[in-house]
């Protein structure tokens, strides 16, 4: 049997997913003042609809927009509906705390129910990936469907408006995506595949702040009821004390099977496909370097692990990287000027030049 090679990977990329939200002429970074172009292209009184989650970045995002003086509203999506294991309901503690914020900022509420659209758009999408090995990222898929598609159908449903703001750590200019200045807390990554055409309309008023050292700060004076929140990091469909391989098990199948080295020695157990990702730790223990998932063998239901210290791998892009896995996103940049995204299609040690330039990226 031939085994798979460890990971020398060369990315191949969906074609009809490449999304490109500028050219290689255009200017790749700017000073702050020309990116703080959310407080000048905007006027008081301009109609804002935000997203509001719950959480103290959107909490600063809308009383930042309200200082502004712009007419803001607040909208709240609900994506999942189902209780956790205390009989809690996360999206109505969450729902609780929007309209706690909004009472105090005096702004109107407004609750929107994408259940039906989120499971058929984003959570049955993410199973079928999960289902086939690959490694989807719902979160990204949610902001080019969900909260730049439906929601803003939606809203415009509600009646005219100039402005839609997100609590994302990103920054714009007209219709060109760029880094947020908090390099840790930076979310351009998860809005590269979001059509630009709605970033001329979108303002991203956190993008030149710093989530310690201003976000919490503003929150605290402020006087706001998520001033204290812990911040989310969950999927919104897993919650924050799930563990999500446990989650998956609930819609797909487990089928447990062996964990072999590059050289064919057995090292262990996994309890299902979907379990471990290409990267991830696994789970082999007694030995001094940690074990990493490289390959997947759907047919004979096995997983291959490599050792490696550095945790590291080379990448035919030039770069080195460790963990290319297929379903994930490889989004591009030139500095911090974010010039589209793709869907990794296929990652292999095969190097040859007609794979590599079968996308120009």
């Amino acid at each position: 049997m031939r085994l798979p090679r460890l990971p020398t990977y060369l990315t191949r990329f969906r074609a009809q997913s490449i999304r490109h939200n500028t050219t290689h002429s255009q200017q790749t970074t700017s000073p702050a003042s020309d990116l703080d172009l959310w407080t000048s292209k905007v006027r008081p009184g301009d109609k804002v609809y935000v997203g509001m989650s719950g959480g103290v970045d959107s909490s600063v995002t809308a009383h930042l927009l309200k200082t502004r003086g712009l007419d803001v509203e607040a909208v709240f999506m609900r994506n999942w509906d189902t209780r956790d294991e205390r009989g809690e309901c996360p999206s109505e503690l969450d729902y609780r705390d929007v309209k706690a914020v909004c009472k105090q900022l005096d702004i109107k509420c407004h609750e929107i129910n994408l259940v039906k659209e989120y499971w058929n758009t984003v959570f049955s999408f993410t199973l079928d990936e999960y289902s086939q090995g690959r490694t989807p990222n719902p979160d990204i898929l949610c902001n080019r469907e969900i909260k730049f598609g439906v929601l803003l159908k939606a809203i415009s449903r509600l009646g005219p408006f100039q402005w839609f703001a997100t609590g994302h750590y990103a920054r714009t200019i007209g219709d060109k995506l760029y880094r947020g200045l908090d390099r840790r807390k930076d979310q351009s990554y998860y809005l590269a595949a979001v059509d630009s055409k709605y970033f001329s309309h979108t303002v991203f008023p956190l993008g030149l702040l710093d989530k310690k050292r201003d976000v919490r700060k503003l929150a605290l004076d402020s006087g706001l009821a998520t001033a204290n929140k812990e911040e989310s990091m969950g999927i919104c469909f897993v919650g924050e004390r799930r563990r999500f391989d446990a989650f998956l098990a609930e819609y797909l199948p487990q089928h447990p099977g062996d964990i072999m080295s590059e050289n064919g020695k057995f090292l262990g157990r996994h309890k299902g496909m979907f379990t471990k990702t290409i990267g991830q730790s696994a789970g082999i223990s007694g030995w001094q370097d940690k074990w990493y998932i490289y390959a997947k063998d759907m047919k004979s239901n096995r997983m291959y692990a490599a050792q490696n210290s550095d945790g590291r791998a080379t990448v035919r892009f030039r770069n080195r990287q460790f963990g290319v896995a297929t379903g994930q996103y490889l989004v591009l940049y030139s500095g911090d000027l974010c010039l589209g995204s793709a869907v990794i299609e296929h990652a292999t040690s095969e190097s040859t030049d007609q794979a590599i330039c079968e996308e120009n990226v």
